[in-house]
């Protein structure tokens, strides 16, 4: 198979967008006196190290803005770094190599929602804080730009009063636990729901430029709506005492949600029907994807695809309900605007993309052929196929242990043995005897796989490609008609035999 990571990269409109906001910064250190450009030495140093991360294609959206908004002759390159010069020779050199963008387990740095999966989130108790830094009128004018633009003048004083803790004559105050991992956003949301703050995302962008998403804590914390940011900052940033009521779990990409409940019981928080009752039964209608589910009567458990894998603290003595909330919350802060627009435009519900999410979390052996796999099993589910079926392994009849079969491994494993499972169930999940996709989705994806199946279209097997096979390397084989896939197959057979296999 060719090696698609030099392949251009697709500019997102979100992209698009950072590369101008950038440019848009620039120009106005650009114009800044030497005074005011030496004040604002660190945001030229972080100007270019953002600029450092842009891939090429970004780059060049970014050089284009940097001209129209300036009128300048010159390379943006060299201005840059005069500009970096002329403010205290504080920011790095220019980079112009290209910079890879494969995403590993999070979104690219470059990216302008980039803390929404709180990636910059360090709980390092020894790391020196960084108090909040004064509102200056870059900062202002920083979140304005990127939240409220074109509100104008009361925008403008929204924000500042906002980010004053000027939020009205009524002062209320809230004891807000923040768990270990939680970032910028997810702290945010914590505040907003409690009435500390009127605005997350605002809270969330003035961390950002204020660099100190590193330096929040976790623990219990009191606060009082007449707060300023910096005051929130500042008591977020009071160092957590080790707690022997916490409790640690980690939940793999692709585990189904059987293993979930196992796990909560193995760290003594819960029984594994406990959760499992709660997950599928419990009230989460708070959460905007809990309304969005289908409910198929032949779908093993309405949780599975929802309990989002990551590594979560637990309070021994929570409530079941809490435990499982918090891993729905997980889920439904990853799940933006965009994302259900793009599930929208594919003609799926929220079930059904979380479904065909999973099926490519279990059968794409790496991120990198998550998109691939995914375009594959586009191109059966599209009307006039001529493999009509899905045919995963992963969501079949076989009865083969070593299959990482969700009907045998799960579905068998809860009822007792295979012949317990009902009929009903079997036939709703057996991909190889329906057409379309399964009632449900048979694992919990993680973000990378929900993500790059939403990027099917950009794989080159999209169109007309509908088999693919691996071989214990991990080279995987495309092919559009049967006969080139049994060719594949051999070819595949003889390198596992090379092998030993």
């Amino acid at each position: 198979m060719p090696n698609r990571d030099n392949s251009p990269h697709a500019v997102s409109d979100a992209e698009r967008t950072y590369a101008k906001k950038l440019a848009e910064v620039y120009v106005k250190l650009a114009r800044m006196s030497p005074e005011q450009r030496a004040k604002y030495a660190d945001k030229a140093k972080e100007l270019s190290a953002r600029l450092a991360k842009l891939p090429p294609a970004v780059k060049e959206i970014y050089d284009n803005e940097v001209r129209a908004l300036s009128g300048a002759a010159a390379s943006p390159a060299v201005s840059e770094k005069e500009s970096a010069e002329t403010a205290g020779k504080t920011a790095e050199p220019h980079q112009d190599e290209e910079v890879s963008v494969r995403r590993t387990s999070r979104k690219p740095k470059y990216e302008p929602d980039e803390d929404e999966y709180d990636d910059d989130y360090d709980d390092t108790d020894e790391r020196p804080r960084r108090k909040g830094r004064a509102k200056g009128c870059l900062i202002v004018f920083l979140v304005l730009l990127l939240l409220i633009a074109a509100a104008g003048a009361f925008g403008w004083m929204w924000v500042n009063s906002e980010i004053n803790g000027e939020r009205g004559s009524e002062v209320s105050e809230a004891t807000v636990i923040v768990e270990r991992g939680s970032g910028p956003l997810t702290i945010g949301k914590l505040l907003q729901q409690n009435g500390i703050i009127r605005n997350a995302q605002v809270f969330r962008l003035y961390v950002r430029q204020t660099d100190t998403a590193g330096t929040l804590q976790y623990g219990e914390f009191t606060f009082s709506s007449d707060m300023s940011y910096d005051q929130i900052i500042e008591t977020l940033q009071e160092t957590n005492k080790e707690r022997d009521d916490i409790v640690e779990v980690t939940f793999p990409e692709g585990i189904p949600a059987v293993e979930f409940a196992n796990r909560m019981e193995e760290a003594g928080l819960c029984t594994a029907e406990e959760f499992l009752e709660e997950a599928n039964n419990g009230d989460f209608s708070e959460f905007t994807f809990w309304n969005r589910r289908d409910e198929n009567p032949n779908q093993f458990m309405a949780c599975e695809g929802y309990l989002f894998p990551d590594t979560y603290q637990f309070f021994k003595d929570d409530s079941v309900h809490n435990m499982v909330a918090k891993l729905y919350a997980q889920f439904d802060a990853n799940m933006t605007d965009e994302i259900y627009a793009q599930i929208d435009e594919m003609g799926f519900t929220l079930t059904e993309f979380i479904t065909l999410a999973s099926i490519v979390q279990e059968e794409a052996g790496d991120v990198e052929h998550q998109a691939d796999v995914a375009a594959v099993f586009m191109n059966r589910l599209a009307e006039g196929s001529p493999v009509s079926k899905l045919q995963s392994n992963c969501s079949s009849y076989i009865q083969n242990d070593d299959d990482n079969n969700y009907i045998y491994n799960t579905i068998a494993w809860y009822y007792g043995d295979w012949n317990s499972i009902p009929a009903e169930i079997i036939s709703a999940y057996d991909t190889y005897s329906i057409e379309g996709l399964p009632a449900g989705p048979i694992s919990n994806p993680g973000l990378d796989a929900i993500l790059n199946t939403l990027k099917y279209k950009e794989s080159e097997y999209y169109g007309d490609y509908y088999y693919f096979v691996t071989d214990l390397t991990g080279k995987y084989y495309f092919a559009k008609t049967y006969e080139e896939h049994l060719q594949n197959d051999e070819t595949r057979l003889e390198v596992n035999a090379s092998l030993g296999q």
